[in-house]
């Protein structure tokens, strides 16, 4: 009876009942379940559960989707294991199967199983399946069969299905991998094992600063401190996800091992991860929150004997979790690295710094730019102590996979970054490789990876040089950021004189006398490459105010397009519309039209600045002369707002007009865009005080922006939450924003 229903099973998923046939006369039964185990992967457990045994059909296929649906990949795999043997042959069935099998890291097993469903039922039309096999052959290094894999799902999915884009960038990474060689200075890189590395989540490995062979490391998996919760903290013991903890590990004779966890006192009930040590190994920074994406910072000072302290103080820099920061590196205390997805950035994420100031607080972030950062994700960087070599990991159409690990060398010559050069295989693999970091002998490496070959979602990895790697033996301070400046004197600020842009019409603001302001612009900012370009656009009251802003923002870009075509990175731009709201002369007389009044108060003025003030460069913007019957004070108002600490309350963000008349009731108003997000972001008012932003704001959200939020501006340009932790000491008022 058993024997006739394994046969079934393999006949209808395998093929293969002639051969059982032949050995079922004089093989016991045990034998045939260690034939299954080696041919498809089959466990004992999905074999020979008794629980499972006595439950019908249906039961077993209701509990085996619901535990797929809920990620429970073992309880899917025993479930839906059972009810194929009651049940062979749906093809629904046997692609969860093998989407269990993917997700447990069981590649052949999944591409046995995927691929059968695919040769016996060509016409089937589930994107899943066409999707788990082609991330099953990339994982596998299939490449060549992997590229028509992510064709058949293309095939297969609907127009708006959200993984087409992700499909069609991994036929290019496919592409990507077949050119890509092994790097040859590369001996070997393994998995730590099962003494480290588990079921769970294991990631964020550190290399101990004064304990060689030992490593500290974060991991989200059974047993750990905060047990299973749910995004907002609470207990869920079924579709929670395991708090992390963090753990040191040991190289000892026999391998690496765990020895324990950092204890009680900085392993919680919340997700903890360590995230970097300062450069005498004695403060570790690590987070604090409800998700690994979330919550605070930390810098806890070490005794010597890693015994740590009951409180562990906040970081007080530039990176707020809550904004998107994360992945932060120091570089001899007085230089961090990090990556983020703020306002303003290139795409995803991107790779920013800051600095220590003389002050002792920490410098507004900087965005590092091209060629480091583009459109797709940069993020766990690592900086060599020859200050010069950058490692992190991207996922842009140069990878081979997922994140890979690129390194790029900072050239002297030039004052440029080369192109990141992808590290190549066997550091790199078709999963999510980062968290790339040379230990500090360069002997060896360590990276986090989910791998197919990976015991868990991710697992610590070790990479074996064959020769120490050269940027981790020399010393230098970081030669590609400039000592912090001292405020200029008078005498040794530079004056850029430029006037502005008039235009009667779109054509004009590029164009005859117009253009050569812009070829100065130009030369100015590559002058003084850390200045920001900011383009402000002013009309006079030509109709309804929504038009004349949505108009001017239209008006900036095209001069945006005009900067970039001359060499002016986008990353550098900055516009702004104000519509009418700044007018140099009367548009009206008598209540008559002044048409002099119009054409003077239309204009675009540039000005290159940053927030901090420093800049060795003054621009003295030169506005048109306005006979004395026509003179309002709209330039000194616009002046004054861009001078200091100032807060505007944003309404909302869109990527075409606000068409809402309420906002007109408001006053100053004023559309921002970073050149080339496409995101328009309306603001209004204009307060020296917190408290006063936040009366608009209440008013705001009364007319239905319940969106809007105080927006801080110091010297005209945007500051985050997290730019604004290191100004508070000069900035005082900015205590009330952050607390906001």
């Amino acid at each position: 009876m058993v024997w006739a229903k394994v046969a079934g099973i393999l006949e209808e998923t395998l093929g293969v009942s002639r051969i059982i046939r032949f050995f079922a006369p004089k093989t016991s039964f045990g034998m045939i379940v260690s034939y299954l185990k080696r041919l498809i992967g089959v466990s004992a457990l999905l074999l020979a559960a008794p629980l499972l045994w006595g439950q019908t059909p249906a039961e077993l296929k209701k509990k085996g989707e619901k535990s797929y649906e809920i990620g429970n990949w073992p309880e899917t795999l025993q479930q839906l294991g059972q009810y194929q043997q009651q049940k062979p042959g749906d093809p629904g069935v046997l692609t969860k199967l093998g989407i269990a099998h993917y997700k447990l890291n069981q590649a052949e097993q999944a591409k046995r199983l995927l691929e059968f469903v695919r040769t016996q039922h060509p016409d089937h039309k589930d994107p899943d399946l066409h999707f788990y096999y082609a991330r099953t052959l990339h994982g596998l290094q299939e490449y060549e069969k992997a590229i028509p894999a992510y064709k058949s799902f293309l095939r297969a999915a609907s127009n708006n299905h959200p993984m087409r884009a992700f499909c069609a960038d991994n036929i290019r990474r496919c592409a990507t991998a077949l050119s890509t060689p092994t790097n040859d200075a590369v001996a070997l890189v393994e998995n730590l094992g099962n003494r480290v590395n588990t079921a769970g989540d294991e990631f964020g490995p550190l290399p101990s600063v004064n304990h060689p062979g030992r490593l500290y490391y974060s991991a989200a998996r059974e047993g750990c401190t905060g047990g299973k919760r749910d995004p907002s903290g609470l207990e869920d013991l079924e579709k929670g996800n395991w708090c992390s903890d963090m753990f040191i590990a040991q190289q000892r004779s026999s391998g690496w091992e765990t020895t324990g966890n950092l204890g009680g006192l900085l392993n919680t009930s919340r997700f903890e991860a360590a995230l970097d040590f300062n450069a005498d190994g004695q403060i570790l920074y690590f987070s604090r929150g409800f998700s690994l994406f979330s919550g605070d910072m930390h810098a806890d000072t070490a005794g010597r004997k890693d015994e740590y302290a009951v409180e562990s103080p906040l970081f007080q820099g530039p990176i707020q979790m809550e904004e998107g920061d994360a992945a932060p590196f120091f570089f001899n205390d007085t230089l961090l690295l990090f990556a983020s997805r703020r306002a303003g950035g290139m795409g995803g994420l991107d790779i920013y710094w800051s600095r220590l100031t003389k002050d002792g607080v920490w410098s507004p972030a900087k965005n590092m730019g091209t060629p480091i950062n583009s459109p797709y994700d940069e993020t766990t960087p690592f900086l060599a102590t020859d200050g010069k070599t950058l490692f992190f990991s991207a996922n842009h159409l140069g990878s081979v996979g997922g994140l890979d690990v690129f390194s790029t060398t900072f050239d002297r010559t030039t004052g440029k970054w080369q192109t990141p050069e992808n590290i190549g295989f066997p550091v790199n693999s078709p999963g999510e490789d980062a968290f790339f970091r040379l230990a500090a002998d360069g002997n060896t490496a360590f990276l986090a990876s989910d791998r197919l070959d990976a015991q868990g979602a991710r697992d610590i990895y070790v990479a074996y040089f064959k020769q120490p790697q050269r940027e981790q033996l020399e010393n230098h301070a970081a030669i590609w950021i400039a000592p912090p400046p001292a405020t200029p004197s008078p005498s040794e600020t530079k004056k850029a004189t430029l006037p502005a842009l008039p235009y009667t019409n779109d054509r004009d603001l590029v164009t005859g006398e117009n253009a050569r302001i812009l070829d100065d612009v130009v030369r100015w900012a590559r002058t003084y490459p850390e200045a920001t370009v900011q383009v402000t656009i002013h009309t006079d009251e030509a109709g309804a105010l929504k038009f004349d802003l949505y108009n001017g923002i239209k008006r900036a870009e095209a001069i945006a397009k005009a900067l970039t075509e001359r060499g002016l990175p986008a990353e550098r731009l900055v516009l702004r519309s104000v519509g009418p709201n700044y007018p140099l002369a009367r548009n009206l007389i008598n209540d008559t039209p002044n048409p002099e009044g119009a054409r003077l108060n239309r204009r675009a003025e540039i000005k290159l600045g940053n927030a901090s003030g420093d800049l060795a460069l003054q621009t003295i913007l030169e506005r048109p002369a306005v006979p004395p019957h026509m003179v309002l004070d709209g330039g000194e108002r616009f002046d004054r707002w861009a001078t200091g600490l100032n807060y505007k309350v944003e309404a909302a963000v869109t990527r075409q007009l606000l068409n809402n008349d309420a906002l007109g009731m408001f006053s100053e108003l004023m559309i921002e865009t970073q050149w080339g997000t496409g995101n328009y972001r309306y603001t209004a008012g204009n307060f020296k005080q917190f408290s006063d932003a936040q009366r608009l704001r209440g008013s705001l959200q009364a007319q239905g922006f319940a969106e809007a939020t105080v927006v801080a501006y110091l010297n005209g340009l945007r500051l985050s939450k997290a730019e604004a932790v290191g100004l508070v000491k000069k900035w005082p008022d900015l205590a009330g924003y952050l607390r906001g």
